[in-house]
């Protein structure tokens, strides 16, 4: 099911919970890791990268889409836990997608970005799996899956509580992971904008 949720409240005392325990604000709390990549063509990019979220089992991927390209939409494949996700994007007036990554089961839903809306963080509830996904973009929070994952129980994610300068700053621009015949381990890579 998607569905957008999170009230007001509970994002601030999510907030003020992460600031009283000392852990860095937004989706960068718990485990990111950030540095420089360089392109084919040599241009740098600053990037922070969410947490890992899931189990590091399954194999490797690294969808980011290039330098000058839009993500357009998020395509989510799930059925009890997450099945398979991957990305449309647009570059020169060309769409492609990357890879579907995970297996061909459940059934997709698709996060349509709207004219200046940008991915800006996620959010992943599971043992061993992804069985709940939420993305946060730059005008909305949206969750994946049936809500059954333990440890979700109403609170919101991290990525729910992004100040408005990171709001600013942050440019999804792809996903890196595990993956089999399901969807293992998932963390959104955030390019840093000045």
């Amino acid at each position: 099911m998607l569905r957008t949720q999170w009230a007001p409240s509970r994002v601030l005392l999510l907030a003020l919970a992460w600031a009283a325990a000392g852990v860095p604000g937004g989706c960068m709390g718990g485990g990111s890791s950030g540095g420089k990549s360089f392109t084919r063509r040599g241009i740098e990019r600053e990037y922070v990268a969410s947490p890992d979220f899931g189990a590091p089992r399954g194999r490797e991927f690294s969808d980011i889409i290039p330098v000058g390209a839009r993500i357009t939409a998020v395509h989510v494949a799930h059925a009890e836990r997450i099945n398979a996700i991957w990305l449309s994007f647009e570059r020169n007036g060309e769409v492609r997608q990357t890879p579907r990554r995970g297996g061909a089961g459940g059934k997709v839903q698709t996060l349509k970005l709207t004219g200046r809306e940008k991915l800006l963080g996620i959010h992943g509830y599971g043992h061993g799996t992804v069985d709940e996904l939420i993305i946060a973009t730059n005008r909305r929070v949206v969750a994946f899956g049936d809500g059954k994952a333990p440890g979700m129980d109403g609170n919101p994610p991290a990525c729910a509580t992004l100040t408005a300068r990171q709001k600013q700053q942050y440019l999804g621009i792809g996903f890196t992971g595990r993956a089999d015949d399901e969807l293992r381990q998932l963390s959104l890579r955030i390019q840093l904008r000045r």
